[in-house]
């Protein structure tokens, strides 16, 4: 399965069109839901009565001993309070694979990683804090699945992401390991990101003392930590492999997501595969996203990745909310809430367009207010996942047709735009004016009915506005981080150079 991104968008007035969604292949998604303990069954039954790979995690101490109880899909678990993180235990459950998952860990005043246990036996020593540790998975588990994991230490906080055996945690610092979260992910899928709303303090996984005294990133390898081998300089970005020091070329993945370094520049950043970001997305909204399934469709199946489209005839957050039958969108036969297909799908990004119909009758400030309730609903059940809000399109005409008009879809939008640059995760993609006349109506030649709806040519726009718009987005990010790695190295520098 693949994870996929979501894109909403705001649709049309209620029309007579049938419900259809563009075909895909299957979705990847995080897998870590916990099975096989009954008490912790009703976090997710649909995947804990399945046959497919799960990972489940407790930590304990001595006085207390496991009483935080079995933990999954990237939750934290952490120490009894006041007390300590001394022990750990971590199975994988389902039959999908053959294979199982192995650890060892760090303790308080060793400076030998303990022996490596396996699958539910617990490691670490009763009294003796866990300061760091691998994990790895095993047999044909392995080919399929990163196991991911992060801890949240003492002075440093929480640590970027390891995978698949690197250290998690601190060598030779003496800080204990506060809290943990484990995830398993596809294959060469990149690292999970912002999991249970936690955000990393430290772009490294590990830190180590070493034997003059400073304190170095443990986390050696180029694809391990989130952009961890950008640089910036003579103002373009380049990726250089962190062991030998040199440029690398080519289309590189970083966190799931393919960039290429131009050999014929020098290693210089030069573009961003579109496809990686859409093939993990979907597209939310009514009649007027809709249409977005037969553009697709005539752009070819491989068309940006083959994005999933989620779109039903007057679809509203009203009919959302009370799961109203016939007016749901549907993913694989069932009718199902946003929040629930997102799930459902494994989408790592949604791009929603809502919005036109909840405006007939009803003021933009009551509007907004349903549609950030909505947003947040599909946060709250899939964490991590990105929203893309996209704006709502203009209607043609100036009849004010069942109360519908320019001047409210414009005052929805400006509260939107708002709203995602002060939300952490949520972006806002403005597809409308390139829409409008020089009146704020739907451009004549985007339109197919006269009042709301697009032809090819309108969905042409729409969709080149939200490509350019996710490929300038990810190229700055790449370069803010590579400023802020060299940075960081400047820094790490001059303190060493000074010492």
């Amino acid at each position: 399965m693949k994870h996929t991104h979501i894109l909403i968008s705001a649709a049309a007035m209620a029309c007579a069109m049938i419900v259809s969604f563009n075909a895909v292949p299957a979705r990847s998604r995080v897998l870590a839901d916990v099975t096989g303990a009954k008490s912790y069954i009703e976090i997710d039954k649909r995947d804990a009565a399945s046959d497919g790979l799960h990972v489940y995690y407790e930590t304990g101490d001595k006085t207390y001993g496991n009483k935080n109880g079995w933990k999954s899909k990237g939750q934290m678990t952490s120490a009894v309070s006041g007390k300590k993180i001394e022990t750990i235990k971590i199975k994988l459950s389902g039959k999908e694979y053959e294979g199982g998952i192995r650890y060892q860990v760090l303790s308080q005043g060793s400076s030998k990683w303990k022996s490596w246990v396996a699958d539910g036996k617990k490691a670490g020593t009763a009294s003796k804090r866990l300061e760091a540790i691998k994990i790895e998975l095993t047999g044909e588990a392995a080919k399929h699945y990163d196991v991911c994991y992060r801890t949240k230490t003492a002075t440093y906080g929480w640590l970027n992401w390891a995978k698949n055996g690197e250290v998690s945690g601190t060598v030779g610092l003496s800080k204990k390991v506060e809290a943990i979260q484990i995830i398993l992910v596809e294959k060469d899928s990149g690292l999970p990101g912002n999991v249970s709303g936690i955000v990393s303090q430290q772009e490294k996984a590990s830190m180590t003392k070493e034997a003059d005294g400073t304190t170095t990133d443990n986390n050696s390898k180029a694809s391990s930590g989130a952009y961890s081998a950008l640089r910036y300089e003579d103002n373009a970005v380049y990726y250089y492999d962190t062991k030998t020091g040199k440029k690398k070329t080519g289309w590189i993945k970083i966190n799931g997501l393919s960039y290429y370094f131009d050999s014929s520049k020098n290693g210089k950043l030069t573009d961003f595969r579109v496809n990686d970001f859409f093939s993990k997305a979907v597209f939310i909204g009514n009649s007027t996203s809709e249409g977005l399934t037969t553009y697709f469709n005539s752009k070819g199946k491989n068309y940006l990745g083959g994005p999933l489209v989620a779109a039903k005839v007057s679809y509203t957050f009203n009919s959302d909310k009370a799961k109203l039958n016939g007016y749901m969108l549907k993913y694989k036969g069932s009718q199902l809430q946003a929040k629930a297909l997102v799930k459902k799908a494994g989408s790592k990004y949604a791009l929603i367009m809502m919005g036109t119909n909840d405006l007939v009758g009803t003021g933009a400030s009551s509007v907004a207010k349903k549609y950030k309730s909505y947003i947040e609903g599909i946060q709250k059940e899939n964490p991590g996942v990105v929203i893309y809000i996209q704006s709502t399109t203009p209607r043609r005409g100036t009849k004010n047709v069942k109360n519908l008009s320019n001047d409210k879809i414009v005052e929805l939008n400006k509260l939107m735009k708002s709203y995602a640059d002060s939300k952490s995760g949520v972006y806002f993609i403005d597809i409308s004016t390139a829409l409008k006349d020089k009146d704020g109506n739907m451009k004549k030649e985007y339109c197919s009915d006269g009042y709301v709806h697009l032809n090819m040519k309108g969905y042409k726009v729409w969709v080149n506005t939200v490509v350019d718009y996710v490929r300038k987005q990810h190229m700055n990010n790449a370069i803010a981080q590579a400023k802020k790695n060299s940075e960081a190295a400047k820094t790490e520098t001059t303190a060493t150079e000074a010492a």
